[in-house]
């Protein structure tokens, strides 16, 4: 089935061709159609399966055949960052091909027209304009919701309960998600009617179904953003595949400081590793060598590629083995030729994701010599602590202050039975110190000046003898 059989206009079919869409994928043929059929959808799959990207493709279709109408189309983020990326997202489906309109901010909204447009906004925008706007029974709406479950982790809840009392149960609403928890089921019955469900499941077998993320990032900053991404994978069971066996032990230390259990293989640690990762006692197991076939890879969610193979076949065949996780690629400028020709291979493009928190610009130092030679820093002098000289109190029993009385409860002598008797010596003399320095340096003098009055056999000599 080709992308005008789905029901795509021309224009957009042939952009999606040109970029890289030999044939629609299962995702594109469940969703499109039902989306431009007017329906509610609820998708539950995680960024890359295709099924958010089919249901712009759908927004973008829509936005076209209906300019004419009093149909909006909305799509809402998660915050102004996600509207940047969305805004991008669209722009590269589209291209210079269709003429859409794209806006970001919702304030400015004019009733449609004949213009085809498609608003991106946040939920409470949105709902700051429902509750200032007198048209509303006018107008009839699209909208698409994106990350629902990010949007719920910012607080975007209420707002999305409250859109329910300004728009109708007519209006067509698709809901994407990455899971399908309680509060995106409330969200949807509030939203939506009658919506049909679709679920990525995570244990298809089926390589075209598989989920694959590319994630940009300056070489220097590579680390940095891995460890970034380990925050979503506190509920995952993970494998992470790089080259060097020394930097998988380093980047294994580096991501215990994130709560999460990782171990690198090694040498002889092997069966003890493989047999922790099997009992989920590790969630995070990294590999120099590949997938071998004694690797236990049942419950596995997440693959991610910190180094491409060095030939698309590698990749190929690594997705082959586990079609049902995630396959996550850390790509810089340099995998960029790579990462197309397993693009040519799969005859689909991966998506690019990048991260709303993350700072992608790459820190340049002032000095030209400051990335090859380091200065020392000179370690502070300790200071010495003042030690307080003790006196004796004689309302005190000697027992409390000596040093060879038990120091757990002692037995304390009564203040009537006591009577004093001679201080220790450390506690009479109020520099201790002082006669006992004295002493060691008059041995030391002696010492090296009888050292020198021996003679060749090792005997003592007198100065008399000598003479």
């Amino acid at each position: 089935m080709s992308f005008t059989e789905l029901g795509l206009q021309p224009n957009l079919a042939t952009r999606l061709i040109n970029l890289g869409y030999i044939r629609p994928t299962p995702a594109h043929n469940k969703v499109i159609p039902d989306i431009l059929h007017g329906a509610n959808l609820l998708i539950g799959s995680p960024v890359g399966a295709g099924f958010a990207e089919s249901a712009m493709i759908s927004i973008i279709n829509l936005s076209v055949t209906q300019a004419n109408s009093n149909q909006v189309h909305i799509i809402l983020s998660a915050s102004d960052d996600h509207k940047l990326i969305y805004e991008q997202q669209l722009q590269l489906l589209m291209g210079n091909q269709i003429p859409i309109a794209l806006m970001t901010n919702i304030e400015s909204f004019v009733p449609p027209t004949t213009q085809a447009s498609i608003w991106i906004s946040t939920p409470q925008e949105f709902l700051n304009y429902l509750q200032e706007s007198s048209t509303n029974q006018e107008i009839s709406y699209t909208l698409l919701l994106n990350e629902t479950d990010e949007m719920i982790a910012r607080g975007a809840k209420p707002a999305l309960l409250a859109v329910s009392e300004y728009i109708s149960k007519q209006c067509q609403v698709i809901i994407c998600t990455s899971k399908i928890t309680k509060s995106i089921k409330t969200i949807s019955r509030s939203l939506q009617h009658r919506p049909k469900w679709y679920r990525w499941d995570s244990n298809n077998q089926k390589p075209e179904n598989t989920a694959h993320q590319a994630w940009p990032v300056p070489k220097t900053l590579k680390s940095q953003l891995l460890l970034k991404l380990s925050s979503k994978l506190h509920n995952a069971k993970a494998i992470l595949l790089v080259r060097d066996e020394q930097f998988a032990t380093k980047i294994a230390r580096r991501i215990r400081t994130r709560k999460l259990r990782a171990a690198a293989v090694m040498v002889g640690n092997e069966l003890e590793i493989f047999r922790r990762f099997e009992s989920n006692d590790i969630t995070l197991l990294i590999l120099a060598d590949g997938l071998k076939k004694s690797i236990p890879l049942e419950g596995v969610t997440h693959i991610i590629h910190y180094d491409l193979p060095d030939k698309p076949q590698g990749y190929l065949d690594i997705t082959n083995k586990m079609p049902g996780a995630i396959h996550m690629s850390i790509i810089t400028p340099s995998d960029e030729e790579s990462l197309i020709e397993i693009e040519d291979i799969m005859q689909r493009p991966l998506s690019r994701n990048t991260l709303t928190n993350f700072d992608y610009k790459e820190k340049v130092s002032k000095s030209a010599h400051a990335n090859t030679t380091r200065k020392k820093k000179r370690r502070p002098k300790r200071r010495r602590k003042k030690q307080t000289k003790t006196e004796w109190d004689p309302e005190v029993p000697r027992t409390w202050g000596d040093r060879n009385a038990m120091r757990a409860n002692p037995d304390k002598t009564p203040l009537e039975d006591w009577s004093p008797s001679p201080l220790p010596s450390i506690w009479s003399d109020k520099n201790p110190n002082k006669h006992t320095k004295t002493v060691s340096r008059k041995k030391r003098s002696v010492r090296r000046y009888k050292k020198h009055r021996r003679n060749r056999n090792g005997n003592k000599s007198s100065r008399s003898k000598q003479q």
